[in-house]
């Protein structure tokens, strides 16, 4: 079950992160900061869950979803309870009051799961996740595993992969949101990179794709912190 979160608040992401990775079935596509981010992934991707807040700057959960022409099924994260009549004339499938619990959670994706069998695909079936990337007039798919790192340009990033790089107008913000679930992080200013294609590190820069890529000191702890948790979980 392909699923995006959509939550201004950081520790909120993070925790439903950590949540929608224990469950074998749910695939993480994206996590946001913002519902208008999030926007061009719903519109250009088939998704089957969307975790939505409700409270957040620029529109809220409820007038987001009332947008939407196709709604995936959508679960409600949010600390206000008197938002439960909205999400009831909307048709969103549950509604999770912050702040919630694992078993929680999980109660509520199986509810969606019973709901919705279809959209849990066979194992051999899983598709790799993938954003598009405009070029010019054009649309271009890149598998996320392909990408080595990508480089700031001011107002553009340059995307490093295995067959080629793009362009493309878009803020490392906005990218890293999209990429986190898949193990990118930021190392410096101007890089984020695949922990998945790290060559090597040493103390001032490390190895992606052939090429040595600096690390900012106020990235450094948190470079490190995450590669020893994808080794405490076996992830690389």
């Amino acid at each position: 079950m392909k699923c995006i979160i959509i939550d201004d608040e950081p520790l909120a992401r993070k925790l439903l992160v950590d949540y929608i990775v224990k469950v074998p079935y749910l695939e993480l596509r994206g996590a946001f900061s913002s519902a208008l981010d999030a926007l061009e992934m719903i519109n250009s991707q088939h998704v089957d869950l969307l975790f939505l807040d409700i409270q957040m700057p620029d529109i809220n959960g409820v007038d987001f979803l009332r947008s939407l022409h196709s709604k995936p099924s959508v679960i409600f994260t949010t600390a206000h309870s008197e938002y439960a009549f909205d999400g009831y004339q909307l048709d969103v499938l549950d509604y999770l009051l912050k702040p919630f619990n694992f078993s929680t959670f999980l109660r509520s994706v199986e509810k969606v799961k019973r709901l919705n069998p279809m959209s849990i695909p066979a194992k051999s079936e899983k598709e790799q996740p993938f954003i598009f990337l405009k070029q010019g007039n054009v649309l271009v798919k890149v598998q996320v595993s392909d990408i080595y790192y990508i480089k700031g340009l001011k107002d553009y990033l340059r995307i490093i992969t295995k067959k080629g790089q793009y362009v493309v107008l878009q803020t490392m913000k906005s990218m890293l949101e999209k990429l986190s679930p898949y193990h990118f992080v930021r190392v410096h200013n101007s890089y984020m990179i695949s922990i998945r294609h790290i060559e090597s590190v040493d103390s001032t820069k490390v190895k992606v794709g052939g090429e040595p890529i600096p690390i900012g000191g106020m990235y450094k702890k948190h470079f490190h912190e995450s590669i020893k948790d994808l080794l405490d979980e076996g992830k690389v």
